[in-house]
């Protein structure tokens, strides 16, 4: 019998995760939770990731082609880079929605703002009360109701709210925020952890709490940042309090400590909570390595559902099995097909190069296995893992202060 947790092909885990007493701590999760894809705008803030209109096109083909339905374009009038993606996007005419920041701040015109955002090919919009101070926040509420009247009356669009920082705002202004936006016809409210300082348990209690203010088919987005590396364990938590939209950058990319990786928490999702986000996991660890060839960013080999060596099985021989082969349970916990990889069996580690590894490999072949030969094996494998590899990287990630200064004194 075939249980949510434990598919031939796709994966074996945990069936607590379906257990009542485990589910109850989280009732408000849905069954369905959209990825917004933001990789095309905190993507773009992470140093060293850089690539032309063309590649980035290239790479949103592939997102839409696995699912991504929306994806984040950033403040098209903050930018113009990001004014100018926005305008390539929309003549490729791939068919994904495109959300653009407007500001509203006291310094602007929101509605010339808002028509830019629009004209350069954003079909809705986001705003974020900035908490730099409470002041600020109260001052930004008083506009709510002409900014959303003015989308909704001159674009017929939609526009999400939410507060910057939340996990270090006073609840008594979380609570003023969301009552005022519902109060002035926002579409769908955003939670926030803008600097990545919060834990699962505090973005699981924040989004629970703002859900429980907002009516029941209003969508909530969560936007987590990596500063402690949580931001893929608080963006899970936040759906587990209700959120029904979540940001993520493929392969976690985005500025400082980057966000929430797309991979982990779309597979997460699906496997550990039975969770459709309607994306087509067999075309993930293409739309990753697309995005690290074309970003020319590295991650790391042993990044989860992604990296180099998260489907790397060693050599290595316990008590007569071989534990590259073989497993304790009928299925694995995350089948690399499932994913769009494949699983390979490799050897590196110290103990792949013992004698009983290297003679199973002499008996699988049929060659006859000696002292001799077993110790000559080693001695080449050992030579090739200590041979120098050259890696062709980008010459410079990024420019220092101090280098620009001496750009600008070289020509002055």
């Amino acid at each position: 019998m075939s249980h949510p947790w434990d598919i031939e092909g796709k994966w074996s885990v945990s069936p607590y995760g379906w257990d009542p007493e485990v589910r109850k701590e989280f009732p408000l999760m849905r069954n369905k939770i959209a990825i917004r894809d933001d990789t095309f705008r905190e993507g773009d803030h992470c140093i060293g990731y850089r690539m032309s209109f063309e590649d980035k096109i290239e790479l949103l083909r592939l997102t839409v082609e696995m699912g991504v339905e929306e994806i984040d374009i950033g403040g098209p009038t903050l930018h113009k880079t990001e004014y100018d993606l926005s305008g390539a996007l929309k003549a490729s005419g791939i068919k994904v929605r495109k959300t653009a920041r407007i500001f509203g701040n006291k310094k602007a015109d929101f509605r010339r703002e808002i028509d830019i955002c629009m004209e350069s090919g954003a079909d809705n919009l986001r705003i974020v009360l900035m908490y730099l101070n409470e002041q600020k926040v109260l001052d930004e509420i008083e506009k709510l109701p002409a900014i959303f009247d003015y989308v909704h009356s001159q674009h017929k669009t939609t526009i999400s709210w939410a507060i910057s920082d939340t996990p270090r705002a006073p609840m008594h202004l979380i609570r003023k925020v969301y009552e005022a936006g519902l109060k002035a016809g926002g579409d769908k409210a955003g939670i926030n952890d803008t600097f990545g300082i919060a834990t699962p348990g505090v973005m699981r209690y924040l989004t629970r709490t703002i859900r429980e203010m907002l009516p029941d088919d209003m969508p909530l987005k969560a936007h987590c940042h990596n500063t402690y590396g949580l931001a893929t364990a608080n963006t899970i938590a936040c759906a587990e309090g209700g959120a029904t939209e979540l940001d993520c950058c493929i392969n976690g990319y985005g500025d400082e400590a980057g966000n929430a990786s797309l991979e982990e928490v779309a597979v997460a999702l699906e496997a550990l909570y039975g969770v459709n986000t309607g994306l087509n996991l067999k075309l993930m660890n293409k739309y990753s390595k697309l995005a690290e060839e074309k970003g020319k960013m590295p991650i790391q080999a042993f990044k989860a559902v992604v990296g180099e060596n998260a489907f790397l099985r060693p050599m290595l021989i316990w008590s007569g099995v071989n534990m590259a082969r073989e497993s304790w349970m009928l299925h694995e916990p995350l089948d690399p097909e499932c994913v769009g990889a494949e699983s390979t069996v490799v050897f590196g580690p110290a103990q792949s190069l013992e004698d009983e590894p290297i003679e199973v490999k002499f008996k699988d072949l049929g060659v006859p296995c000696t002292p001799e030969k077993l110790i000559k094996v080693r001695e080449i494998a050992e030579a090739l893992l200590k041979e120098e590899k050259t890696v062709k990287i980008r010459a410079h990630k990024y420019l220092t202060e101090s280098e620009i200064e001496d750009i600008i004194r070289k020509i002055a």
